[in-house]
């Protein structure tokens, strides 16, 4: 079993390298960052649900899917949030022409973050207590329940309007230099 992983592992080091040395434009480069981001959110919001449903499972379990959720939300989303309010959002608004249904869906976009940051925020507190006290998820998972459904309602909406509103205006009208730059700063925030 570990020769037969082994060598999926080397097969996916090649692609990965044939993947990194092709050429890439600054719109495939931000849109893949951004739609990597969106995968991410789509797990974590789900795992939000599953550890909320979770009684029963082991402490270890409870622990590492708290733990796992703990970093995403205060680590990663605020990253991902900082690309498109502070990387996108301005670069997309210049660049559209008046009266484009984009511009208030980047209006839309960022009070939709307001609104998530203040469901995570709800849920942090819970994390935390479920990661150092793995028995309380009995004690919480009613709360959990309901705050991670709605986190996972929000974040569903919100996808959905960047993915069928804001990328494709990015791709149709953000170009050279203004992509290229947005691209470097949504790096270096992970530096």
């Amino acid at each position: 079993m570990d020769r037969l992983l082994g060598g999926l592992d080397n097969e996916i080091t090649m692609l990965n390298q044939i993947k990194v040395s092709r050429p890439s434009s600054s719109i495939e480069d931000a849109i893949d960052m951004l739609l990597g981001c969106h995968e991410r959110i789509r797990h974590f919001s789900s795992v939000a649900v599953k550890l909320a449903h979770a009684q029963g499972a082991s402490p270890a379990d409870i622990v590492e899917a708290a733990n796992g959720l703990l970093r995403y939300f205060t680590i990663a989303l605020p990253l991902h949030e900082a690309d498109e309010n502070d990387s996108l959002r301005p670069r997309l608004r210049r660049a559209l022409p008046k009266g484009e249904l984009a511009e208030s869906a980047l209006d839309a976009m960022v009070e939709q973050h307001e609104f998530i940051d203040e469901v995570a925020e709800q849920l942090v507190p819970l994390w935390r207590m479920v990661k150092s006290n793995p028995e309380k998820l009995d004690e919480v998972s009613g709360e959990m329940c309901q705050l991670s459904g709605r986190l996972n309602d929000l974040f569903s909406a919100h996808l959905q309007l960047e993915e069928e509103t804001i990328f494709p205006a990015l791709q149709r009208f953000v170009r050279g230099e203004e992509l290229e730059s947005m691209v470097r700063e949504m790096k270096e925030r992970r530096q």
